[in-house]
């Protein structure tokens, strides 16, 4: 019996020694699983962070040296751009030289007309000489047009100036007009011929020629690269200027000029078209305020045909002119009458003559029954 239960408790006590030793072997494995996993991580963000920064530093190396290849590529860009422009500002200022020499050495107003349009053609697009003479433009040669039958046409060409604001404004201001290519502004037979459209621009540089403008430079960008270099285009002009000034003051009479062809121009001095009955007896510097005053009148109206196209129209239609512009009448002539109302050129209105010559097209009920007539003393 005794021996029986040994036997019990020798088994029940390897069954226990087996327990504690599944157990504890259980409780072990547990606790390195977790210290295996605790320490898994940890590498893990530490070579994170390692290779985060490893990264960073590449970046930051790889992004120093794209900032100085680029620094380096723009500076060499920019040295490049600097000798291609100072390259092209010594070939313009060379053209521009030779172009100086063709026209000074010209020995006819015919010579010096067609140095100057073909030296000109090279800084714009076309280029066109109009003469002007007696209230009226003409056509004389021109380089760069391609229209079939242009030639001819263009030799032909006739224009009122009262047809052509922004051509009357260089007239009679003497200076570089730019505008756009509007019928209202150019004419339609002038926009028509050279087949312009609304949103192109026509330059316009007057040639003086002692008291009044002889000819004018016409340009535009149409066909060209570089559009137009209005700065050379002026210089080349006032050189032509200098050339015709200087061939006429060799003599008396206009240099010889060539039978068929030939560049004809005005120098006579200009008078007023209504004159004092004593114009001859006035001095010459009497007579220069008359022109000053005629010149300032068509000045203002050509603004008004420049910027009032609409309402000139639909005062013609309504035969209210001055209704329709009464505002913008009104300044221009106290603008006129301040400049000129306590000269000698008091004794006529040239701005009211203007008015009813170039806006009312000598029409004077035109300008409308409110219209104040002209002001003198």
């Amino acid at each position: 019996m005794l021996s029986y239960n040994n036997t019990r408790l020798e088994a029940a006590s390897d069954n226990m020694a087996d327990e504690w030793s599944e157990s504890l072997q259980a409780t072990l494995n547990e606790a390195l699983d977790r210290y295996f996993g605790l320490l898994r991580q940890e590498l893990n963000e530490r070579l994170t962070k390692e290779f985060t920064a490893v990264q960073e530093a590449a970046a930051t190396r790889a992004a120093e040296r794209l900032a100085k290849e680029l620094a380096t590529a723009q500076e060499a860009a920019a040295a490049r751009a600097a000798a291609e422009a100072a390259r092209a500002v010594r070939s313009t200022a060379e053209s521009l030289r030779l172009a100086v020499c063709r026209i000074r050495s010209a020995a006819s107003f015919t010579e010096v007309g067609a140095a100057l349009l073909e030296t000109a053609a090279a800084h714009c697009g076309r280029v066109a000489l109009l003469v002007h003479k007696d209230e009226m433009l003409a056509g004389w040669r021109a380089c760069g047009f391609t229209g079939e039958g242009f030639s001819d046409s263009w030799a032909r060409f006739e224009l009122p100036l009262r047809e052509a604001p922004a051509l009357a404004q260089a007239i009679e201001t003497r200076e570089a007009v730019v505008a756009l290519a509007l019928p209202e502004h150019l004419s339609p037979a002038l926009i028509q011929l050279f087949g312009l459209t609304a949103d192109q621009k026509a330059y316009l540089f007057p040639l003086s020629l002692r008291q009044g403008v002889a000819a004018i430079l016409y340009a535009d960008g149409v066909g060209s690269v570089n559009s137009v270099q209005a700065a050379a285009l002026e210089l080349l002009g006032a050189v032509a200027e200098a050339s015709i000034e200087a061939l006429f003051s060799r003599s008396a009479a206009p240099p010889p000029e060539p039978a068929t062809g030939r560049l004809e121009l005005s120098w006579a001095r200009p008078t007023p078209r209504a004159a004092p009955s004593d114009w001859d007896a006035l001095s010459p510097a009497e007579q220069e305020v008359h022109l000053r005053a005629q010149r300032f009148a068509r000045v203002l109206v050509a603004d008004l045909q420049l910027y009032r196209a609409q309402e000139i129209l639909e005062g013609k239609q309504a035969f209210n002119l001055y209704g329709r512009l009464q505002d913008e009448i009104d300044k221009s002539r106290e603008a006129y009458h301040r400049k000129f109302g306590s000269t000698s050129a008091a004794s006529i209105d040239y701005f009211h003559l203007e008015l009813l010559r170039t806006l009312a097209g000598g029409r004077e009920e035109l300008l409308g029954p409110g219209y104040p007539g002209p002001m003198v003393e």
